[in-house]
């Protein structure tokens, strides 16, 4: 994955290339990332601290803040945030032009025999155009953290992971547009 700050657009162009070669690109513009980093972040913490957290314990608000912390800087074995991102596609499945979504939607893994893990990520254009990914633990902190790095790089708020909550922020499930 590639998160870059476009300036001339003033978007945040997102690259996800597949083991297969395969390339997808999305931009991400200031309004819904303003959306959608809140409930982003809530749910790759919660992702990443559920196999240290008991069903049953409820750390307090503090704990949690440090929690959630604790789950951004964890070590990402193989994650390399320093190699060139190579551009060149096999394919394009979408299109040359990348996605300009209205529609993202966050939700966790469908329930299966252990707690879900990871995140679930659908991006919709009004064209028609869409994108489903899961993401395990170790790519939705990875994409945490150049989301991170890019809206710092953009300028749109000083320090991405101290930017507050929205007291209107919608819930995870819900459509962001």
């Amino acid at each position: 994955m590639q998160l870059v700050y476009e300036q001339r657009a003033d978007r945040l162009l997102w690259h996800i290339r597949t083991r297969d070669g395969a390339l997808y690109s999305v931009w991400l513009t200031r309004r819904l990332m303003m959306r959608l980093w809140p409930p982003f972040q809530k749910l790759v913490a919660e992702a990443a601290l559920a196999p240290i957290s008991s069903g049953r314990a409820m750390a307090v608000p503090e704990a949690q803040a440090m929690m959630a912390d604790v789950a951004r800087q964890r070590p990402l074995p193989g994650a390399n945030f320093q190699a060139p991102f190579d551009a060149r596609p096999r394919s394009r499945p979408l299109g040359p032009e990348p996605l300009l979504p209205d529609n993202v939607e966050l939700s966790p893994p469908a329930a299966g025999g252990s707690p879900p893990r990871g995140l679930v990520i659908r991006i919709r254009e009004h064209e028609g155009r869409s994108l489903d990914m899961q993401l395990n633990d170790d790519l939705s902190t990875a994409l945490m953290r150049l989301m991170d790095q890019a809206l710092v790089a953009a300028e749109w708020w000083p320090a991405a992971s101290a930017q507050p909550t929205s007291p209107t922020e919608p819930a995870a499930r819900e459509p962001l547009n």
